[in-house]
């Protein structure tokens, strides 16, 4: 069955290339080259040289603690023939908090003759979304976390402690004569996975204050066997990875113009030290559409994720390509972060992005953007889950046996960009069912594709 998913997955890319090649996109290509562009804004200068876009981070709450940090990009546009793309650039991130909340990494990408790219990092997320398996049929309940709810349970219900390390390297290159790029690489992860510290999240914290420690739904799934003994403390979720790339964008940042399609096969075979072997695909369609040239720009999105074989549970969340959903920022906004975990499923973001007024500012160039939003998906096959465990209390409470299989939310964005790169954004996102979200607000980096 799964050799027929792939089939069809694969003709389903083909269909999508064949599809893009307008006439009028074959004629942009005869005069873009790949990764370059011409910035034609009035009263804009190119680039040069190294510029460095700093971005500091502060939290602050009583149960995480202090959270202090900087995550900063130095772009290098050399002789500024490319801008606003660019030949390299480093994203630095180091951030620290009081009660374990940490994030160090380190991101280089190079374009030369071949593109390259490596990252590492390690980070520590103290509460860790977790929404049980399969969307719906895990019940969400929102008076599970409220203080002042009858039902309330514990605040840091839907939550679970995690630390991960990763390293990885990619290369990238052209086939000559073609916009079609290759893509070998490999992905290394190791994960240390916990039920909720609540002893050190209560450290300081008035008595009346402070939070129940209570079983939280990780700890019922471990309770039921749904995680299994083997996984429940992490591990390594270690992969090789290739992908072919086809790419007319006119740009690197929020293109004006052009498309992007790649297919992706992670493997992640046990010799590479995990406890499983398992395969997983996604097919990625991006298109981006002129509407008032260098002012309004319609761009989509459409994703299909699959994944075949046993994959443990600190790794489910992970895609083909290295993004983690499904829900929250990177693949659905307005759901909740990672909402989702299935075998199969679908997703489209639609976005119209207008950029309202320019300006320069300390000699940078600037722009003001509007990004309305609607992003949706569709679950179409769920993770094999054996409830016989489970009691009919606890299935009444934590599960529903009629459940919907579409995520959907709306939202707008406001972005303020520098350099037409270096993209920093407030958005507002609404999930269409509560049971999937409710109004979630974004503060970080780029657009979401």
């Amino acid at each position: 069955m799964w050799k027929k998913r792939f089939v069809l997955a694969g003709l389903l890319f083909v269909g999508l290339l064949a599809n893009g090649q307008t006439k009028q996109e074959q004629k942009r290509q005869e005069a873009v080259k790949a990764d370059t562009t011409v910035f034609s804004a009035e009263n804009y200068i190119a680039k040069t040289g190294f510029n460095i876009a700093p971005l500091p981070e502060f939290q602050y709450d009583p149960f995480i603690g202090l959270y202090l940090g900087v995550a900063a990009t130095i772009f290098d546009y050399g002789d500024g023939k490319r801008y606003p793309n660019y030949y390299r650039s480093l994203n630095i991130n180091a951030a620290y908090g009081t009660k374990g909340k940490t994030n160090f990494s380190l991101k280089y990408l190079s374009y030369g003759d071949v593109l390259v790219s490596a990252y590492a990092g390690y980070s520590r997320t103290t509460l860790t979304p977790f929404y049980g398996y399969n969307g719906y049929q895990t019940l969400y309940n929102a008076d599970y976390h409220k203080k002042d709810s009858e039902d309330y349970i514990t605040k840091p219900f839907y939550n679970y402690d995690q630390a991960e390390f990763r390293a990885n390297a990619f290369v990238q290159d052209t086939l000559k004569g073609t916009f079609i790029n290759w893509q070998v690489g490999f992905d290394l992860r190791n994960f240390k996975t916990d039920r909720v510290d609540f002893a050190k999240m209560n450290d300081g914290v008035n008595e009346d204050d402070q939070i129940p420690d209570e079983p939280t739904l990780y700890d019922k799934y471990n309770e039921w066997g749904v995680i299994g003994a083997d996984e429940k403390d992490g591990g390594w979720a270690n992969a090789l990875t290739a992908a072919l790339i086809y790419d007319t964008r006119d740009r690197l940042t929020n293109p004006m113009n052009g498309l992007m399609s790649d297919i992706t096969l992670r493997f992640s075979p046990s010799f590479l030290g995990n406890t499983t072997s398992n395969l997983q695909l996604s097919l990625i369609h991006r298109h981006y559409l002129t509407i008032i040239p260098e002012r309004v720009s319609f761009a989509y999105r459409l994703r299909y994720d699959a994944s075949f074989g046993d994959i443990p549970f600190y790794a489910r969340n992970i895609l083909a390509d290295g993004v983690v959903g499904f829900g929250g920022t990177g693949t659905l906004w307005g759901i909740h972060q990672n909402r989702v975990i299935a075998n199969q499923f679908a997703m489209g973001n639609f976005e119209l992005r207008a950029k309202l007024f320019r300006f320069r500012m300390i000699k940078q160039n600037w722009y003001i953007a509007a990004v309305p939003i609607f992003h949706t998906g569709y679950m179409i096959d769920e993770v094999d889950m054996d409830l016989s465990p489970v009691s009919d209390e606890d299935r009444a409470m934590y599960f529903n046996d009629d459940y919907g299989k579409w995520y959907s939310s709306y939202g707008l964005g406001a972005k303020i960009v520098m350099n037409e790169n270096v993209a920093i954004g407030i958005d507002w996102a609404h999930a269409i069912n509560k049971e999937a979200g409710s109004n979630a607000i974004y503060i970080g980096m780029g657009y979401s594709f």
